[in-house]
């Protein structure tokens, strides 16, 4: 992933683009206004109205509150992607919080955004899989030395979901009526050392 392909960049080019538009739509409509008054009788009602709206309001708030308007409108559509992308990444990383899975997810966005679906998507498989091969995996070498860099928010973001997992399969263990068939402590027990390792390996780090 591109750095400068972050969220706090797409609502800035979505916000420039926003006030770029706008902007352009308010020249156009003051020309279009200013040839129409031109070509009008001066007692007709789009005159009078014109001269009341000038004198009364002034064309500068007239003009605000129409840039305002129409920055407002362009923002809303313009950000719709994001706002749809985000929904998306909450309401997966609540069903796989709660039930450990969750429905298709699907990103239009790229950037962190995308990487961070991928992330989800790739702790779903990982809870997927056999418990054994799972307990496997979430041994963490520890950090050799102080380059090694930190665990960025997506990684962290794994690590307390893993962690959501581990108790929910523990509070399952205590309920002998909730216990699964295919339970299996000494997994557990491998999960819980792995995220021991990690976590100190997180201290060490920092």
């Amino acid at each position: 992933m591109r750095k400068w392909l972050t969220v706090r960049a797409a609502y800035l080019y979505t916000v420039t683009g926003s006030a770029l538009l706008s902007g352009i739509v308010l020249f156009l409509t003051y020309r279009v206004f200013v040839w129409s008054y031109a070509h009008v009788s001066p007692d007709s009602f789009f005159a009078r109205l014109a001269r009341g709206l000038v004198n009364y309001i002034g064309r500068t708030p007239i003009a605000a509150v129409v840039f305002l308007i129409m920055f407002a409108g362009l923002f809303m559509l313009r950000s719709q992607k994001l706002a749809d992308d985000m929904k998306q990444i909450v309401r997966a990383a609540e069903e796989l919080a709660d039930r450990g899975s969750f429905r298709e997810l699907k990103v239009a966005t790229g950037g962190e955004l995308k990487a961070l679906a991928s992330h989800l998507q790739g702790i779903r498989r990982w809870m997927t899989t056999s418990p054994a091969s799972s307990a496997d995996r979430i041994s963490t070498p520890p950090i050799q030395n102080e380059t090694t860099p930190v665990l960025d928010n997506e990684e962290v973001m794994a690590v307390i979901l893993r962690i959501k997992s581990l108790l929910r399969t523990l509070e399952a263990a205590d309920l002998d009526s909730q216990r699964p068939p295919d339970f299996d402590m000494e997994s557990v027990k491998r999960e819980a050392q792995g995220l021991e390792r990690l976590l100190e390996s997180l201290m060490t780090a920092s």
